[in-house]
């Protein structure tokens, strides 16, 4: 038999009859190959390999946010638009027209999603020998749509915590303790950068209120486990970069001694910022609560997702782009420069050195008419 070195090797058995002997060769040849390089061939169906790359997906251990959308994209547009091709069948022409077909209908970030996972997967047939190379590399480039960065100026924020805090007072509509803490909540992302579920996961035993300079660790994130228990905080933030200690302005750390000393507040689950019902709090509540926030006041273009653009800008213009990346948690600079930071589309002073292709004539210097 050829090996997989290509070099072909004698093998032998016995037995009682020839019958018996021929089926322990064969046994021992068959055991000999691994399984898998024979399950993954030309003729299995698209959904049947996304369960195989789904497995090898799972032992990456990626947060369950990720999982959770990568699940969504596959079942809700993967499987029901080339589900039941075979890998045979998926070539560059089909898989490029299902994903234009996504594209159009659905956008370019659910169509890029779409690729991503598409590209894996046949990555994982390509190396079982059941398709000769990667169909993804050939189809046609999705455009990236990206919008630019708006954050909010120091004026800005002044007006809008001013609106937010009047808006927030107790008036006929009967205020709950969501409404009563929005500010709240929008200034822990203001003195930190952090994102929104972060920023909701963060308990008391991660707030240090009598140090020197009060800080803030940031540990884990909220996430929503469909199907299962519902919210849960995760034991780690969106990155790696992202766990790490803040320190904390004085305007932040007068709002958490404030919250600290309210025995209203006080919860098992030691959060900083619980639900109406001292439970976990969901983003996605917040985020509702905050449009009916940023309408009142006139700040409708603000998402949370501001609060922490505003703070990479702030601080690439005062300290510099690595002190950015840095409170941010970024794995590059040109990751905050291009979502995180504001342009600011004046170029800077340099007109004094630019002088210089203007001196090489004195004045008076010019030729004149009668020179000519």
């Amino acid at each position: 038999m050829r090996g997989y070195d290509g070099k072909p090797r004698m093998y032998q058995s016995t037995g009682p009859t020839g019958a018996q002997a021929e089926a322990t060769l064969l046994a021992k040849l068959n055991a000999m190959m691994p399984p898998s390089d024979d399950v993954i061939s030309p003729d299995m169906a698209m959904s049947e390999l996304s369960k195989f790359w789904w497995l090898e997906f799972e032992d990456l251990d990626r947060a369950a946010n990720t999982r959770r959308r990568y699940r969504e994209i596959i079942d809700t547009y993967i499987l029901p638009g080339v589900g039941n091709l075979t890998i045979r069948e998926a070539n560059v022409s089909t898989l490029d027209k299902f994903l234009k077909g996504v594209r159009t209908k659905h956008g370019n970030a659910t169509a890029k999603m779409s690729k991503t996972l598409l590209t894996g997967m046949l990555s994982l047939a390509t190396r079982h020998g059941a398709a000769p190379a990667n169909p993804l590399r050939e189809v046609a480039r999705i455009p990236t749509t990206s919008k630019e960065v708006r954050a909010l100026t120091i004026d800005e924020v002044a007006e809008l915590r001013r609106g937010v805090y009047v808006w927030q007072q107790p008036t006929g509509r009967q205020n709950g303790l969501h409404e009563k803490d929005i500010l709240d909540v929008v200034d822990i992302m203001l003195a930190t950068g952090v994102r929104i579920g972060e920023a909701l996961a963060i308990r008391w035993s991660d707030v240090d209120l009598s140090a020197e300079k009060p800080t803030v660790t940031v540990r884990g994130t909220i996430i929503d486990v469909r199907g299962k228990n519902g919210l849960q905080i995760q034991d780690h933030p969106k990155s790696a970069n992202s766990r790490q200690r803040y320190f904390l302005p004085p305007f932040a750390v007068e709002m958490l001694r404030r919250r600290q000393a309210d025995p209203v507040r006080q919860n098992d689950l030691d959060l900083v910022f619980p639900s109406s019902v001292l439970t976990i709090r969901d983003p996605n509540g917040f985020r509702k609560q905050w449009r009916d926030a940023r309408k009142a006041v006139g700040f409708d273009w603000v998402t949370p997702h501001t609060f922490r653009k505003s703070v990479g800008t702030i601080l690439a213009n005062t300290q510099g782009m690595s002190a950015a990346t840095a409170q941010l948690g970024h794995s590059s600079e040109q990751i905050t420069s291009k979502h995180y930071v504001q342009k600011t589309h004046e170029a800077p002073d340099n007109s004094e050195t630019l002088q210089a292709f203007g001196s090489d004539m004195s004045e008076g210097a010019w030729p004149t008419d009668d020179d000519k």
